[in-house]
Formats: structure tokens, C-alpha cells, sequence
């Protein structure tokens, strides 16, 4: 479960934290605890984003969201869905609601649960949240107050104006795309024997090239059962049992699989663990090496501003790149 505690362990911004929950609904009731409630997670910036919400035949619950003053209630039955099973050949009809269009960023809270309309015994969700520290573009976006030094660069830099232009801060996926270079982007799968229960078993342990860094961006597993509780664990580098969520709201289908993007600047590891052992169970998740670069090795805290490039420091501080 993502806390405030796993935002503040954020080393390698931006990241993209993935996380799963299953459980019961009960009659015009939220689920308790909620599914994610953060609120002092400063001075990071979050945002939810991919969520999956499968719409059911009847009783369907609503999702409530809030996202610092926004407050979001709406009906799932409605939401985003894969094809329809009456349409799928047999052996194909195995298909999964699909992560809808949802981004909501927020500075103070992020709250995202579910009020059930009916009893429903097993619902399942997956999402992800981004978090990052906010660069000078983002403070002077949110209104964050800069300091000494943050307003010499912007002065210099001329980033207030950049940002009332509407071309400031960049959005994360033109950081990703512009900024990480892809040099080997690789699926991985697995079929693990869990035999026994509470137990650690090994996936797979990725080691990084020098001069690249691993990213997990992918990952789907077979969902097993509530009983079976399958769980995936996600070290990275020194960060032990960084990331844990369920494998039952996954699948291996279109719809399955939870987006993610964790940087490791040495090596992944990925685990599992359940609390009644299902035997083999089947796992994939893709990984990409990226070139480490003067601008990641800055943003990462690898290289101070003594050793960065001429303006690099002050151009990745102020979020111009």
C-alpha cells in the first residue's frame, strides 16, 4: 500500500509507484481503511493516475476521489471496459476492464477509495501514483514559495515568464520521452513454484550495465485467489520491500497489466510471497535500460552543482529540462 512514508523514499524522480487492493464491499459504506488517503507527503508532488475499476453486473460501487479542493464521485459501471466476452472467441474470453484516462495531481492530499451501493464479497482495483519534488516551474505553477537561491534562477532563467506562456512545467511524459534514453527495452517472464506459505521466493534479480540505469515499467501477473493472496515485491538498488501490492486485481490480459516507472541506479530485484501457497504461479513485467545521463545524474543527486555541466544544475532545479 502506498503511504506517505513510500513518497518521501522517492530517490529517482519522477517515479511512477504501482499498487493493487482487493477486498469486500459493504452496503453504503467506504471501504476502511481507505484505498489510498495522502496527505503529508510534502514537499513532494503526486498525481493518480491508470485507474482500472471493473464495472460488474449489478451493485456496481461508486469511486470517490479528492485531490487537495477537487472532489470526485462517480459510478463505475460506466467506466472504461475491454470487449465484451460475448464478442471474444472461447478460448480469448478472458478479458479485464481496462486503466481509464484519470490524472489528478495534488500538493496536500490525494485520496482515492470506494463507497460500496451493495455487498459485493471480492472487488479489485490497480492504479498508480507519480510523485516527485517539485522543480521552480512546478512552485511557481502551485504557488509554492521559492527560496533565496530558487529565485535568483528563476530570475536568471527567465522561468516565471516561461511558465505564465503555458510552456512550463514540461509534462512528465515529454521528460520521459526527451530525457531517458532507451537504449534495450526487454519482457521478462516467469513461473515461480510457491510451495510454501509466508514464504520469500525469488523471480528475478536485473543488474544495470555501467553507465545505464534499470526501469520497471510493466508488470502483470497471474491473480491467483483471495485465499492464495499472491503478493509481487519490488526492491531497488539498497530500498528492501520498496513496493508490495497484490497480484489479484492482475491478470496476464490486456487490462492486467499496471503501469509503473521505478528507476534503480544498480539493480531490481523482484520477489513473491503468499499466504496459502498456490504452487506455480505466472509472472511478467518489462524493465528498460536507459543511458544515465549529465541530466539524470543530476536530477538523480549524483552530481552536485560543483561537478554538473555549466547551467545544467540550474536549468534541472528550475525544470527547464
Amino acid at each position: 500500500m502506498i503511504s506517505e512514508a513510500t513518497i518521501k523514499t522517492v530517490k529517482f524522480p519522477p517515479e511512477l509507484l504501482p499498487d493493487s487492493w482487493f477486498g469486500a464491499l459493504a452496503l453504503n459504506a467506504e471501504v476502511a481503511p481507505p484505498i489510498l488517503d495522502l496527505r503529508a507527503f510534502s514537499p513532494y508532488l503526486v498525481e493518480l493516475t491508470n485507474i482500472q475499476l471493473t464495472p460488474l453486473a449489478a451493485l456496481n460501487p461508486d469511486i470517490r476521489l479528492r485531490y487537495d479542493g477537487v472532489r470526485v464521485e462517480q459510478n463505475v459501471a460506466a467506466m472504461l471496459s475491454a470487449i465484451p466476452v460475448a464478442w471474444v472467441p472461447a478460448p480469448l474470453a478472458a478479458v479485464l476492464p481496462l486503466p481509464g484516462a484519470w490524472r489528478l495531481p495534488a500538493k496536500n492530499q490525494l485520496y482515492f477509495n470506494l463507497f460500496g451501493l451493495g455487498v459485493v464479497a471480492t472487488y479489485s482495483t490497480h492504479y498508480g501514483v507519480w510523485a516527485y519534488p517539485p522543480t521552480i516551474a512546478h512552485k511557481l505553477q502551485w504557488g509554492i514559495a521559492l527560496n533565496q537561491k530558487e529565485q535568483a534562477i528563476n530570475q536568471e532563467l527567465g522561468i516565471a515568464d516561461t511558465v505564465e506562456k503555458g510552456l512550463l512545467p514540461l509534462p512528465i511524459s515529454q521528460i520521459i520521452e526527451r530525457e531517458y534514453h532507451v537504449v534495450g527495452e526487454e519482457t521478462h517472464t516467469r513461473n515461480v513454484n510457491i510451495a510454501v506459505a509466508a514464504t520469500i521466493f525469488p523471480i528475478e534479480v536485473m543488474y544495470a550495465k555501467a553507465g545505464e540505469i534499470l526501469v520497471l515499467t510493466r508488470v502483470a501477473a497471474a491473480p491467483g485467489t483471495a485465499a492464495q493472496n499472491v503478493q509481487i515485491i519490488i526492491d531497488r538498488d539498497n530500498d528492501a520491500n520498496y513496493l508490495q501490492f497484490p497480484t489479484l486485481p492482475l491478470d496476464l490480459v490486456a487490462g492486467g497489466e499496471v503501469s509503473c516507472f521505478v528507476p534503480a541506479l544498480t539493480q531490481l530485484r523482484l520477489t513473491t510471497t503468499a499466504t496459502v501457497a498456490p504452487g506455480p504461479h505466472l509472472f511478467r513485467y518489462t524493465i528498460q535500460r536507459v543511458k544515465l545521463t549529465n541530466i539524470l545524474r543530476v536530477r538523480f543527486g549524483l552530481l552536485s552543482e560543483a561537478e554538473a555541466p555549466a547551467d545544467l544544475y540550474k536549468k534541472v532545479l528550475g525544470g527547464i529540462v
